[in-house]
């Protein structure tokens, strides 16, 4: 059986073809795609640009892992779904928007989210993170105790 496309959109992946995406994973392992062409049944030479070339990166890694479910992201989430994207419980999330730390507005009694804040907040807490790594590695450094 080959992989192929099924009606709704749900592409159904072979044993052969998850192997292969495991042996591509494998060998870029720790390493970033940049660039990924296709040759057309024409000849046609087609380069993507590097965000779509890591987003494919991305997808074989996922096919060699297990299931894959690909989908666009809304322009609005639910508190449960921004939350998850977030890696943290519903409650904090529902903290740092009552502080006005993570933007949202109500829909009726429920309260929405845009996914373009939602990500601009996970980015922010990426640094806030990196950042606090940082400190900490320096001050281990400077009051680390010798193993």
């Amino acid at each position: 059986m080959n992989s192929r496309l099924l009606a709704g959109g749900n592409l159904l992946i072979d044993h052969e073809t998850k192997v292969d995406a495991g042996a591509f994973a494998e060998h870029a392992r720790d390493r970033v795609p940049v660039r990924l062409s296709f040759t057309l049944d024409d000849g046609e030479q087609v380069e993507l640009p590097p965000k779509l070339s890591r987003l494919f990166a991305d997808v074989l890694n996922a096919v060699a892992n297990g299931q894959v479910t690909i989908q666009t992201t809304p322009h609005e989430l639910t508190t449960t779904v921004a939350a998850d994207m977030l890696g943290v419980s519903r409650p904090t999330l529902m903290k740092w928007v009552a502080e006005g730390e993570v933007k949202a507005h109500k829909v009726g009694s429920h309260t929405r989210l845009k996914t373009e804040d939602v990500m601009a907040f996970a980015l922010e807490l990426r640094k806030r993170r990196q950042k606090s790594f940082e400190a900490l590695r320096e001050w281990d450094e400077q009051f680390g105790v010798e193993s």
